[in-house]
């Protein structure tokens, strides 16, 4: 029998996929790639780059990040032939950037079926994800899941070549690609290329915006688009702190 991956976008989702009768090992993705330095030669560089600002910014050893980030992508690069891999990501950009690498390290080689499995559409935030699905909606966004064709396999990993190098004029043009297994990429990379989340959070403190919470809530009302948590935010809230 071929043997199933679940590739989530953090703890809260495999925790909620273990609590499904989903079939599956579930490997989870601990990064947030969007946010710091990605630009490496070789993949044990990018390490060493993503494990010195981790440590940093977020608290914690270099080794942590080996023990609890690296070690569940080499399962990624390890998944055997003939295996189906789901990807459980969101349509924000923190997700999307975590699923293009995501991609690049799925053995091209060893007929891997590779799946797109989509969150719940939501009329008031398309923003919002797994966050409020419960097992009849994780059941059902898995029966509808896409089949990752050659082409949008390719689209993944050129977006995040692109991405990595901030070749802008590149992901421009990728945006302009169509895929099933990718939604909204043409406003993500719109936002991407034009919108500052810093600034966003500096206008809404030089303008009497000082409560974290407070701050947090606007930028996730107003740019939900790109799924940054409290930590990705509260840098920026530091930040402008520090130069008041």
């Amino acid at each position: 029998m071929n043997k199933i991956f679940n590739i989530t976008n953090g703890d809260y989702l495999a925790e909620k996929l273990k609590q499904t009768t989903i079939s599956g090992e579930i490997i989870i993705c601990r990064e947030a790639l969007v946010a710091g330095p990605i630009q490496a030669e070789t993949i044990n560089k990018l390490w060493d780059i993503r494990s010195g600002f981790i440590s940093k910014n977020y608290f914690g050893e270099k080794e942590d990040y080996y023990h609890k980030v690296v070690s569940e992508f080499e399962k990624i690069k390890n998944i055997p032939e003939n295996s189906e891999v789901n990807l459980w990501f969101e349509d924000d950009l923190f997700c999307q950037v975590n699923m293009w690498f995501c991609l690049t390290l799925v053995p091209k080689w060893r007929n891997i079926k590779i799946y797109r499995v989509f969150p719940k559409n939501s009329s008031e935030n398309k923003w919002e994800g797994f966050s409020d699905s419960n097992d009849v909606d994780l059941q059902e966004a898995w029966k509808s899941k896409i089949l990752f064709h050659q082409k949008d396999i390719d689209l993944g990993c050129d977006l995040w070549k692109a991405f990595q190098n901030n070749d802008r004029n590149k992901l421009k043009q990728l945006s302009r690609h169509e895929s099933d297994c990718f939604h909204f990429l043409r406003e993500l990379i719109r936002v991407y290329q034009n919108v500052n989340p810093e600034t966003f959070v500096r206008d809404l403190m030089h303008n009497g915006t000082m409560n974290f919470n407070a701050v947090f809530e606007k930028f996730r009302n107003e740019l939900g688009i790109f799924g940054f948590g409290d930590l990705q935010v509260k840098q920026f809230y530091d930040k402008i702190l520090g130069e008041k």
